[in-house]
């Protein structure tokens, strides 16, 4: 009797043990590769909202100064998958400013919360000290899914192309840090827009929505 109890005590078998392990790979393949995608739409909400910015702080000194304002990259390398500090504070940005010498950024009052994953820079149409600029082109740079080893096409870009008040855009900057950025994209219809916040059309043609 207690032989006939010992025999029905029966464990998985090594094919309904193989059976498991391969739907749980399988729901991991499956799994993974969208928890990733995830994380870096997450991660790309940070240039939308620092270009939103830029352009918000960009119109109001306009409205002050009559001009908009630019800078070059910063930071001047462009972040990987880790955040890289900005480089705006006191020793950066001086009181009193000085105009010329200082980055555009600290005129218009605009700096990130924190470190960032991109890499922003904008491009006017003005001349500093003489010709006030009317149109400007902001752009941001981040390399956040780590491929940028492959060059600049890799990267992942948003921009926004701020025309003057008579609705004419500013031209493509000629080496924006992005490489390639001829048009700011919709993301709804992919149609070129002017004066939003929306992915470059670099020449990858896709890696900047994910």
């Amino acid at each position: 009797m207690m032989l006939r109890n010992f025999k029905k005590r029966e464990g998985f078998t090594l094919i309904e043990l193989m059976i498991v392990v391969a739907i749980i790979g399988i729901l991991a393949a499956i799994a993974i590769p969208n928890f990733i995608k995830f994380q870096l739409r997450s991660k790309a909400g940070e240039g939308k909202v620092n270009l939103a910015g830029i352009r918000t702080a960009e119109e109001a000194y306009f409205a002050e100064a009559g001009t908009y304002l630019e800078w070059t990259p910063a930071p001047n390398l462009v972040p990987g998958q880790v955040k890289a500090p900005f480089p705006a504070g006191i020793a950066i940005c001086p009181v009193p400013l000085t105009l010329g010498t200082d980055p555009g950024y600290c005129f218009i009052g605009w700096q990130p919360e924190g470190d960032v994953y991109y890499s922003y820079e904008v491009t006017t149409n003005g001349v500093a000290g003489t010709t006030p600029a009317n149109q400007f082109w902001a752009v941001g740079v981040a390399d956040i899914d780590g491929d940028g080893a492959g060059g600049a096409a890799r990267f992942n870009v948003w921009g926004v192309n701020q025309p003057d008040q008579s609705g004419a855009a500013l031209a493509a900057p000629n080496a924006p840090i992005a490489g390639t950025c001829a048009a700011v994209l919709d993301i709804g219809s992919a149609a070129a827009v002017l004066g939003q916040v929306g992915p470059c059309d670099n020449v990858d043609n896709g890696r900047n929505v994910f």
